[in-house]
């Protein structure tokens, strides 16, 4: 019996197909690399990306804009005006010709001359100047426009510093959820190597099938404990990405050595450690603002002093001819005695507003002198942590090694060991974290203080000058 034979043009028919195919539906591409940053790195893309930040330095220059516009009010002010009128309205008319300068004797000889005018043109061209002599509220409004653009400048010093911090508790987390993964992976290892173990006593009739079984949950619950690690490392990748201020936070990897921090000693009795902190030096000059405020609403009570001058050309034809010229000088003063108390009403506004500046600066104050003892407190418990988890975890690897010895030679139990894995495990991951968190116990404590953002931007400086 013949074997039917395969068509030739049905085989080219085919690759034609999959080349039409290959060309109109393109495979996807491949999967891109993960960004990878080190810690100066994440911090330098922090303080360029972050959208609060982008925020905070907008404001602090807008205060700087309302500072200069506030000196505006203290120096002369120069206007230029161009008008054109067409009249003949009496009074205006009979005004504009005498602007002009083309007042006759012959206009005074009949009396129709001023009571039905003729339309009259007029373009008038204005150079003017003004400047305040005295002007008490134009004095205490730029002093506290500069004062509130100092406060915008610390309240973003203290924004850089937020976002520092926020960088490194997302890189800790990057590097302490790797670790994980990495923990996990080897318990997983050490599952399957019990279930070897205890396969391998079944096989040969000296172990029992329950140990074999009790070895695949281990396995099984080992596989579990890995996907979640993996999946927190993954969430703390995309933290990380919010916190660099990266679009969409794509997931980003940490490379090289994780940051570390010097230990902040103990500080004396009654020194919170607090003085360097930029959010506390703005409270401070908000509220000799809110105390200059009071004194900008007394000096409602005192007069303003100016001096004008303008000079005016006029001309009947076109605004670039000159039919007359003409020029004034005065000085103005301007006194409100009395506004139906409503300068009493704001110097009391202004005086509580001033009571409640001062409050919330203690309460800042105080908050500040708790997260201080609270970042000591952490920094203590994490370093004493840090040791009883490197003992612990000594303890628990020479747990493991024994109980895997008299397992194999039949004088322990699977059930054990297995939970002697699960205390390893444990022992291990409470090793990384505690480690992780002395690391960032000190940072906290740096940004209590305030000195978190000039220890890393001198770090990051020191880095430089190395690469160079």
């Amino acid at each position: 019996m013949s074997r039917p034979t395969r068509c030739p043009s049905l085989s080219a028919l085919s690759g034609a197909a999959l080349l039409l195919l290959t060309l109109g539906f393109p495979l996807p591409p491949a999967a891109s690399a993960m960004e990878s940053v080190d810690f100066s790195q994440a911090v330098a893309r922090a303080l360029s990306n972050n959208a609060f930040l982008l925020g905070a330095e907008e404001e602090a220059i807008a205060a700087r804009n309302d500072a200069d516009a506030a000196r505006g009010h203290l120096l002369p002010s120069v206007r230029f005006d161009e008008r054109f009128v067409r009249t003949t309205v009496p009074a205006e008319a009979f005004a504009l010709k005498m602007n002009q300068g083309m007042l006759l004797q012959s206009d005074f000889a009949d009396v129709s001359n001023f009571n039905s005018p003729p339309p009259r043109n007029d373009f008038i061209g204005t150079l003017s100047l003004e400047q305040p002599l005295f002007a008490p509220k134009a004095y205490h409004g730029y002093g506290m426009a500069k004062v509130e653009a100092d406060a915008k400048g610390h309240d973003l010093y203290r924004r850089k510093e937020d976002a520092v911090y926020r960088v490194v508790a997302a890189v800790l987390d990057v590097v302490t959820a790797r670790q994980f993964v990495e923990v996990a992976g080897q318990g997983l290892s050490d599952a399957r190597e019990h279930l070897r173990i205890a396969g391998s006593l079944e096989a040969a009739g000296m172990g029992l099938a329950s140990d074999a079984l009790r070895a695949k949950v281990a396995v099984a619950s080992a596989e579990g404990a890995k996907v979640t690690a993996e999946s927190r490392l993954e969430l703390a990748r995309r933290r990380l990405a919010l916190a660099m201020g990266e679009p969409g936070a794509p997931p980003v990897d940490v490379i090289g050595p994780p940051p570390e921090f010097p230990d902040p000693g103990t500080p004396s009795d009654g020194e919170a450690g607090t003085n360097a902190r930029a959010d506390l030096s703005a409270s401070s000059l908000r509220v000799a603002n809110a105390g200059s405020n009071v004194e900008l609403r007394k000096s409602g009570y005192l007069p303003e002093v100016g001096f004008a001058a303008a000079y005016q050309v006029d001309a009947e034809d076109s605004p670039f001819s000159s039919d007359n010229r003409s020029w004034r000088v005065g000085v103005g003063l301007t006194w409100n005695l009395f506004d139906g108390m409503s300068r009493e009403a704001e110097v009391g506004k202004a005086a509580a507003q001033l009571r409640r500046a001062q409050a919330y600066d203690r309460g800042v104050r105080d908050q500040a002198a708790f997260e201080a003892a609270q970042a000591d407190l952490g920094v203590k418990e994490a370093t004493l942590r840090v040791e009883i988890a490197r003992a612990a975890l000594a303890s628990a690897e020479e747990s493991v090694r024994l109980l895997t010895s008299r397992y194999e030679n039949r004088l322990g139990r699977m059930v054990d060991l297995l939970d002697a894995q699960t205390a390893l495990d444990a022992a291990r991951a409470a090793r990384i974290r505690a480690e992780n968190d002395v690391r960032l116990s000190r940072a906290q404590r740096l940004y209590a203080s305030g000195g978190l953002l000039s220890l890393v931007a001198q770090v990051a400086e020191n880095g430089k000058e190395k690469n160079r």
